[in-house]
């Protein structure tokens, strides 16, 4: 669900005990602060015990229910596997291992999410399946993975993302650099922690939108919003130190643009990414945009589509409201708010009063991991490629 999710609620199991699932089958539905989405069965069997119920929270990693290949199976065997999995509960629950864990935790590093081969290797070690599934998802040996840090030495994903970390290659995963904070960043961190103090900062510039609405009509659906996405994924291309995520003392900073939204819905507001948004038109952007939305308003969509962006926007145009602050999605550091189309009047160049469309955009930045002047440029930067109609050359 996201290497920041640390427990999810289980709202509805789907099927229940002795009934027959089959791969690819929604199992149970599962609610977090960012997502609800349904978990589907990765391989064919029968559901023989229940471990969590509705309602109930469920930690990452733990089990909540017991899938058996066959529909007869041995009272003695489950009751022996129900048994390990309460003395692995209880050791989990042993102050030594909360500290351990603390400490493990702490030292995890993120990783980007793309799809590598899977790993067919390793299939007799002690891993967790959470871990086995990342394992094989980031193209991971476990066998280069030296110690877990579960019980009996079980391999958890924790320490799948530990490893990656130590590997060489990261640019391939992603991630442009793993930059330590310089003294200045370390000053700012220490003020954001002091009392009175905010732990974000946000700076506002209003554009003139003449050129851009230019290129937004019926026939190519392309709506101020997504030609200024547009840009702005091109811009962060160039502006790494904004692109990025802050874990610990380190911005990790991104070579692809991870672009989450906000999209509202029934049951409040979902945050799906879109991949490597730099890399489509305006127009095939604001089609992946709209699709996004669409399953999230269906609760359709998948877990990874909220993992690991690298900058969130928040346009708030199709509302009327034309200026605002943006909510941050730690461990993003900054955040983009698009406001609606405004007339506005000026002085112009003979003396003569002019009224034109402008758009207000808003940034917002972590304070610990940027600062004001960084983040002024680029969107100084922003309204200035706008204003030029920079984004007209993307749809072509």
């Amino acid at each position: 669900m996201g290497v920041s999710d640390e427990s999810a609620i289980l709202s509805k199991w789907l099927v229940r005990e002795e009934d027959r699932i089959c791969k690819g089958q929604s199992v149970f539905s599962l609610e977090t602060d960012k997502a609800t989405f349904q978990y589907e069965a990765e391989s064919d069997g029968f559901l023989v015990r229940i471990l969590t119920g509705e309602g109930e929270e469920a930690t990452v990693g733990s089990p909540v229910g017991i899938i058996s290949d066959t529909e007869e199976f041995e009272e003695s065997e489950l009751e022996a596997l129900l048994n390990e999995l309460n003395r692995t509960a209880e050791k989990q629950q042993s102050p030594a291992n909360e500290e351990s864990d603390c400490s493990q935790k702490d030292k995890t590093d993120p990783v980007s999410e793309h799809v590598f081969t899977p790993n067919t290797q390793n299939a007799g070690l002690k891993v967790s399946p959470r871990a086995r599934k990342t394992a094989n998802g980031l193209g991971v040996n476990l066998n280069s993975v030296h110690t877990g840090s579960g019980p009996e030495g079980r391999i958890l994903e924790r320490d799948v993302l530990s490893a990656v970390q130590n590997e060489a290659g990261l640019e391939s995963r992603g991630i442009y650099s793993g930059r330590p904070l310089t003294t200045a960043d370390r000053v700012r961190m220490r003020q954001t922690c002091t009392e009175g103090t905010g732990q974000t900062g946000f700076v506002s510039r209003m554009f003139d939108a003449r050129k851009l609405l230019m290129i937004c009509t019926p026939q190519n659906r392309l709506t101020p919003g997504a030609a200024v996405c547009c840009e702005l994924a091109r811009l962060l291309v160039k502006t790494p130190e904004l692109n990025a995520r802050r874990h610990g003392d380190k911005n990790y900073e991104y070579n692809t643009v991870h672009l989450r939204l906000n999209v509202e819905t029934r049951s409040g507001t979902l945050k799906p990414v879109i991949r490597c948004a730099e890399t489509y038109t305006a127009t095939e952007l604001a089609v992946l945009m709209r699709n996004a939305a669409e399953r999230c308003r269906c609760f359709s969509s998948k877990p990874q589509e909220f993992q690991e962006g690298t900058f969130s926007v928040a346009d708030l145009s199709g509302y009327g409201v034309d200026s605002f602050t943006p909510e941050l999605t730690p461990p993003e550091l900054c955040a983009l708010g698009i406001g609606a189309v405004t007339i506005h009047t000026r002085i112009d160049e003979q003396g003569s009063i002019e009224a034109y469309p402008a758009i207000r955009l808003t940034l917002v930045y972590d304070r610990a991991g940027a600062d004001a002047l960084s983040a002024a440029r680029f969107l100084n930067g922003l309204a200035l490629r706008l204003e030029q109609g920079g984004t007209t050359q993307y749809n072509k």
